[in-house]
């Protein structure tokens, strides 16, 4: 994992370090840590990285600020903030970070949820390569869901494009048993992720496609979805 550290206090930045190294040594895994000391800066890395620790109140910025702009650059980078104020912490919410650490860090508490991140960077790695549909790897985590119809199924993504393949429905379903994704009805696998809501008998994507929640399918799917918000959580 490549991790870039976005804090302005030296002794915040050591203390954070010694974490890193900390949590990465016990699971044998191997990592990189980079700094970066200017928002010119930062934007300029972000795209070459897997985990930004973005500190909330640096000398002349706000953290929270800058972490809205990377969301409008609609990066992969996954987000964790630091504070020194619980008050302050909450706000990470408006930048949809995974998780928020008051300083100074626990070890114990940055391991279990560094545990949680490491679950979901290995996630987003996840994908599959079919020369007859794309010359690239094709990662789960673009996927909103898929959909059988007339014989084919159709693969919708969450930027809006689509393909359609020969495939039936249970193939990829038998593609996708170990990523996040549900059955709710005969013709269709969603991606639990990017779910916006949930009625009574549809579900609403993030893209506000409206997915029909079948009775047959129903009980299963909810218990799918619950397991992964906690897991999510």
């Amino acid at each position: 994992m490549k991790i870039l550290v976005y804090d302005d206090n030296i002794d915040d930045i050591k203390q954070l370090e010694n974490c890193i190294t900390n949590f990465f040594n016990k699971i044998n895994e191997e990592y990189k840590i980079a700094y970066c000391q200017t928002q010119k800066e930062l934007f300029s890395l972000i795209n070459s990285y897997d985990l930004l620790v973005l500190d909330i109140e640096l000398s002349d910025e706000n953290g929270i600020d800058i972490g809205l702009k990377l969301r409008k650059m609609k990066t992969d980078c996954l987000v964790i903030i630091t504070t020194h104020y619980m008050k302050y912490a909450i706000d990470g919410y408006k930048i949809d970070a995974e998780r928020y650490f008051i300083k100074p860090i626990v070890q114990s508490e940055f391991d279990i949820e560094m545990t949680h991140i490491m679950h979901k960077y290995y996630n987003n790695l996840l994908g599959f390569y079919d020369e007859k549909l794309s010359k690239n790897k094709i990662y789960f985590k673009n996927i909103l869901y898929f959909e059988f119809f007339n014989r084919k199924t159709i693969i919708q993504f969450i930027n809006g494009k689509s393909i359609q393949t020969n495939y039936p429905l249970k193939y990829w379903i038998e593609i996708a048993k170990n990523v996040p994704f549900a059955q709710p009805h005969k013709s269709f696998l969603v991606n639990l992720n990017y779910i916006s809501a949930l009625q009574k008998n549809d579900i609403i994507m993030l893209n506000d496609d409206l997915i029909p929640l079948s009775r047959h399918f129903k009980r299963n799917f909810l218990e799918e979805y619950k397991e992964n918000l906690h897991e999510v959580i």
